[in-house]
């Protein structure tokens, strides 16, 4: 192998190529997602020191444009090998997505999953331009998430819209992101009290922390300067049993109601 046909492949020319291929590219959270890596050898033999797939999602910050990429969960898929010129490799995998990975709804009009998630696939080759893949995918939510959203939304409430955010101060989480619903209040009892409700919601295995934004209809000249200086905002917390939530879902709008109750 001559000098110069190593330094082209060193810098990504005739070096190997990577493809995941997802089994399914829709996944509920929690859940298992499966797949093969294949990866296809350059002008020269290589050692991959190791194939990495990344959960990638984004997240903004409160006041500001800018958007962070960040890792949700990270998979080693295989120890070092070598792959030769011109092979051929197959390497499945599987990995079970974590809770906390953003649920995604898809935008009507770009045809894309909002917020962005995806897979990173990467492969490590040393002293050589690691080859990249990305493959996007849909979220769907667990039944916990599912039994939350039906209860607010019994109370009164429709859900209008969603996104990653980095965490406000009163969540508690060592996450640097946190997913965002916003719902608003359309009949029964908190129509003309309430401009909007957030929710944060942290499940764990066992049990999961709503962490709620209570966001009060101002009224007359006092309420719209509690506004402007965000005092009619109140914030509230409730941790609940996941077996409760996903079988009995009066119980959780109960507990909700209860919870708003204390600020209006």
């Amino acid at each position: 192998m001559s000098f110069l046909k190593r330094v082209i492949t060193s810098i990504g020319i005739g070096s190997a190529r990577v493809d995941t291929r997802l089994k399914n590219t829709t996944v509920t959270q929690g859940e298992m997602l499966e797949g093969i890596v294949e990866i296809k050898g350059g002008e020269m033999d290589q050692e991959i020191e190791a194939i990495k797939l990344n959960l990638m999602t984004l997240y903004g910050h409160e006041d500001s444009e800018r958007l962070t990429n960040t890792v949700v969960y990270s998979h080693k898929v295989n120890e070092p090998f070598v792959i030769h010129k011109g092979e051929r490799k197959e390497i499945p995998f599987s990995f079970r997505v974590p809770l906390h990975t953003p649920m995604t709804i898809r935008d009507s009009k770009t045809g894309r999953n909002v917020p962005p998630v995806w897979i990173n696939t990467g492969l490590d080759i040393r002293n050589a331009v690691d080859p990249k893949d990305e493959d996007q995918i849909s979220v769907e939510p667990s039944y916990v998430y599912e039994s939350i959203f039906d209860a607010i939304k019994v109370i009164g409430f429709r859900f209008r819209q969603m996104d990653n955010q980095a965490p406000p101060r009163y969540v508690k989480t060592r996450l640097p992101f946190v997913q965002q619903f916003e719902f608003i209040p359309t009949f029964g009892k908190y129509h003309q009290k309430l401009d909007e409700l957030e929710a944060y919601i942290l499940q764990g295995e066992q049990e999961t922390t709503i962490y709620f934004e209570i966001d009060k209809k101002s009224r007359g000249a006092v309420g719209s300067l509690l506004e402007k200086l965000n005092l009619d905002e109140h914030y509230r917390s409730i941790t609940l049993d996941n077996n409760d939530i996903v079988t009995n879902r009066s119980y959780v709008s109960d507990k909700i109601e209860e919870m708003i109750d204390q600020v209006i």
